[in-house]
């Protein structure tokens, strides 16, 4: 699968080289100056999404964006530019095909968000979170390895606040309330980089908003037997849940009193 950058900048196309060198998921092809290279190749290649630039000499990137929709209804696009612009107009010209803006000089969180939305849009993994019995996330059927238990934990602390935001202060507390303050934000941060390097391997990156001292599950990519079961969609809770995670005790005992109900 391939994405197409196009900008009238040589910086500009090195930079975001520079920033997208280490992704393997997807194959870029660049274009500089010719807009119109670059839509002889989309009529010939499958392209899944587009970054442009918005001003450019032959064509700009808004009109070169209506063109590739005209010979992909399906791509994706995403503006990349130094100057505002207006969003909501451009939002009703090219409706669901905008995924946004990644304004220079580019962020690589950012470009990487995108191209973890353009991968999950084209490819639709199966994402699913196993709570009761012991704690497990699932890719496509298959359970990932966590570099270490105690990310594998953090992330279980995440799925049980269902996108709620939680603190460094929160997970410590959770997860190492024996442990002296130093030692502890140590040990959090250390379970922060496993699990997001975790997810970054396995293009999922998106699945977590990492923030200073902060984390939020974002719940609407994956699945969950915990979550559909307190929605009363499934009936699968028979006393076992996130085994071995002593914090979990007051959540199993919050699922027993629903049981008795």
């Amino acid at each position: 699968m391939t994405i197409v950058v196009v900008d009238d900048e040589v910086s500009a196309l090195t930079t975001f080289l520079v920033n997208v060198v280490n992704e393997t998921r997807l194959d870029y092809k660049f274009f500089q100056e010719n807009p119109k290279e670059c839509l002889s190749y989309c009529e010939k290649n499958e392209v899944v999404a587009a970054f442009l630039d918005i001003n450019m000499p032959v064509m700009n990137g808004i009109d070169l964006a209506e063109a590739l929709i005209r010979l992909n209804p399906a791509i994706k696009i995403v503006f990349i530019t130094g100057y505002a612009f207006d969003v909501e107009a451009i939002q009703k010209r090219l409706g669901d095909h905008l995924l946004g803006f990644a304004y220079k000089p580019f962020d690589s969180d950012v470009l990487n968000r995108y191209i973890d939305l353009i991968y999950t849009a084209s490819f639709k993994p199966k994402i699913a979170f196993h709570c009761f019995g012991h704690f497990d996330l699932f890719l496509n059927g298959r359970p990932l390895d966590f570099y270490s238990s105690k990310s594998k934990e953090l992330l279980a602390l995440l799925v049980v606040y269902q996108g709620a935001n939680v603190s460094m202060d929160d997970a410590i507390c959770h997860l190492w309330p024996d442990k002296s303050v130093d030692l502890a934000k140590r040990l959090y941060r250390d379970a922060v980089w496993k699990l997001r390097k975790l997810l970054s391997e396995n293009g999922l990156l998106f699945l977590v908003n990492f923030r200073r001292a902060q984390l939020a599950l974002v719940p609407e990519y994956a699945e969950c037997d915990y979550w559909d079961y307190l929605a009363k969609k499934n009936n699968d809770y028979h006393g076992e849940f996130l085994l071995n995670y002593d914090w979990s005790f007051d959540y199993q005992n919050r699922l027993d009193t629903m049981e008795v109900h």
